[in-house]
């Protein structure tokens, strides 16, 4: 187990007349072992309209009443204070202690039904828990104060190393059987399941649960609350965590809430107040039926709002010693990866560049590679003879049923490249510069709530042997800027949502989708923004990319592919109803001297699964993925 160093505080209210006993032993039970003290608090509660000077009176009573009391016979070893405050509101008495008391754990007693939108704190369950602000246990006491039998349905996430601990140090003070139980999809085959329960006794052992010492219960269904309820009439103790319920403001789901108000058990209800984005198993999201809040704002100010916070310049990030310095503090590596495709006349340039400064100059880059798509020019060659590794993606990882394309090769990349953050970056770019790398990673290292960061820039047009200014990113504009107004507005922000330049952090990359071909970017943009939301996205302007400008017919290949994937989001999320089977040919107009006809092109963009989710993918990277997970 984890635990802090010295001083860690629990605070506990107490309510007038009512003590709860049940829960006072497990707040002890919580800090056994501990160098730490726990705060019962007691609260007065005066009328609005009063003065607070009114509660002095019940206040002294208070204290008294709690002085004299002796709950803590069991707990001697543990230092007890009792305080009494007086407030308009107990929940706002009970978060300025926490505060002031620098306290690391609530344990809040709760005496009534959870579907009650008052409570004597003041405040109601949901509220309580979306305003604590540090480390929560909600307990609701059962019909026994001790515990022979303990029930743990871990998700894992943010909450599980809070949950875990807690359980170890109930069924140690009790003497209690431990029962981990796991509930996944009805669906999930049997090998997925063994590597589940793998995954998560792997998360155990860490956490030091030894096999024998609990017993693991991993069960499939359909609705993951019947299994549940079903297991806690049988157990004398409940542990969950707390999460959101999907398309509604409540802070746990349906299957927490049936079991805190049907169960005879004593629930605990667990919340961390350690952010973490990561889901928590691999298949979790195929039972859940919570997820995070959005922010109770029109979605023009939310987006305006992420454009002013999280849009940088790649000016910000131009001090490379600083970065390499934040890169070293936080324990990172990073890696580019290099797409290529017939690229000879710019690949030289582009790696040399980037080496020469970030990589030979000063230590950003911790590896530079290349993933090339079958090139019929000298570009493998050059790359070689620049010392920097080459793979063909078709080499990488041949027992997957990934489709050819772009986005099949950085998503293979995944696998070869080792870095914590990975940046990619095209490789026809003429105007090279440092910063197409170091304005990337910048917020990464800078800003760590940052998990993914696109690069915009001014694209040059050369019509004839005219430069407009500004006259790249026609696809953008005519057709992944209005697909994304229509249907993802909060995507509606990012200049240029298909730059091919852009970073991101293992931890999300590896846990979403890819699709195969053009679509790449505009699929990444949209699985990020469901399974992470839109804060963990950056943009930076770099300024200018100048580069070979594609013909229209090649854009309007790029377009249909990215419509496809549009298509199939939309269907993933269902937002409309739309055919199940769409085309995925496209008929070119094609001119020639003489004649012009209809050319049939197969365009099929199909989504590469989560690279986590990939058995040799595991292999290599299995003590990061579980690190990742329970992190």
């Amino acid at each position: 187990m984890i635990y802090p160093a010295s001083d860690y505080t629990v605070l506990m209210p107490q309510l007038v007349g009512d003590i709860s006993a049940g829960v006072i032993k497990i707040a002890s039970s919580v800090l056994s072992g501990r160098d730490g003290n726990l705060i019962i608090l007691g609260t007065v509660e005066v009328p609005k309209d009063a003065s607070l000077s009114t509660g002095a009176l019940s206040a002294q009573d208070y204290r008294r009443f709690l002085e004299n009391l002796d709950l803590f016979e069991e707990s001697c070893s543990i230092e007890i204070r009792s305080l009494v405050k007086v407030s308009r509101c107990a929940w706002d008495a009970i978060c300025a202690t926490a505060k002031d008391e620098n306290c690391k754990l609530l344990i809040v007693p709760w005496p009534g039904d959870l579907n009650d939108k008052k409570s004597p704190y003041g405040i109601s369950f949901d509220e309580m828990l979306k305003t604590s602000p540090i480390d929560i246990i909600i307990a609701r006491e059962g019909r026994k104060q001790s515990f022979e039998r303990i029930l743990v349905p871990l998700r894992g996430g943010q909450h599980a190393r809070l949950i875990t601990n807690t359980a170890l140090d109930l069924a140690n003070k009790f003497g209690a059987s431990l029962t981990i139980m796991r509930v996944l999809d009805a669906d999930v085959s049997d090998k997925e399941v063994k590597k589940e329960e793998a995954l998560l006794r792997s998360y155990l052992a860490k956490m030091g649960l030894v096999n024998g010492s609990y017993n693991l219960v991993t069960v499939r269904a359909r609705n993951a609350a019947t299994p549940i309820t079903d297991a806690a009439k049988e157990n004398d103790l409940v542990i969950m965590g707390a999460s959101l319920e999907r398309n509604t403001k409540e802070r746990i789901g349906s299957v927490t809430r049936a079991v805190m108000n049907d169960s005879e058990a004593t629930v605990l209800i667990i919340q961390s107040s350690s952010p973490s984005p990561s889901p928590a198993f691999i298949s979790e999201e195929s039972i859940s039926s919570e997820e995070k809040p959005k922010p109770n704002l029109e979605i023009s100010d939310i987006v305006d709002k992420w454009f002013a916070e999280n849009t940088f310049h790649a000016s910000e990030f131009s001090d490379i010693e600083k970065l390499v310095e934040l890169k070293r503090k936080q324990g990172l590596t990073i890696s580019l990866g290099l797409p290529t495709l017939n690229e000879e006349l710019t690949i030289g340039n582009v790696i040399n560049t980037v080496k020469a400064y970030l990589s030979d100059k000063y230590p950003l880059l911790d590896e530079i590679v290349v993933i090339d798509s079958d090139s019929t020019d000298r570009t493998k060659e050059i790359a070689k003879s620049l010392g920097v590794e080459v793979y063909r993606e078709r080499d990488i990882l041949p027992k997957t049923n990934s489709l050819p394309g772009k986005g099949s090769s950085l998503w293979k990349s995944l696998y070869v490249l080792k870095g914590d953050i990975i940046v990619w970056i095209d490789t026809d770019i003429k105007n090279i510069h440092p910063r197409f790398v170091y304005g990337l990673v910048g917020p990464m290292l800078k800003y760590p709530r940052i998990k993914y960061v696109k690069g915009f820039y001014r694209r040059p047009l050369k019509v004839d042997d005219q430069l407009i200014e500004t006259g790249g990113g026609r696809v953008t504009e005519l057709t992944a800027r209005p697909l994304i107004n229509l249907f993802f507005p909060e995507l509606s922000g990012l200049v240029q949502p298909l730059s091919g330049e852009y970073a991101g952090k293992r931890e999300i990359l590896e846990k979403v989708g890819f699709y195969n071909g053009y679509g790449v970017e505009m699929g990444l943009l949209i699985n990020i923004l469901e399974q992470f939301g839109l804060d963990v996205i950056g943009q930076v302007d770099l300024i200018e990319r100048i580069h070979r400008n594609q013909p229209l017919i090649n854009l309007s290949k790029m377009a249909f592919a990215i419509v496809q994937v549009v298509i199939d989001r939309l269907e993933n999320r269902h937002r409309v109803k739309l055919l199940r089977e769409i085309n995925r040919t496209m008929k070119l107009i094609k001119h020639e001297p003489g004649q012009f006809y209809l050319d049939l092109k197969a365009i099929e963009e199909r989504m590469n699964p989560p690279m986590i989710t990939v058995p040799e993918y595991y292999d290599v990277f299995k003590d990061r993925v579980i690190d990742a997970i329970y992190q």
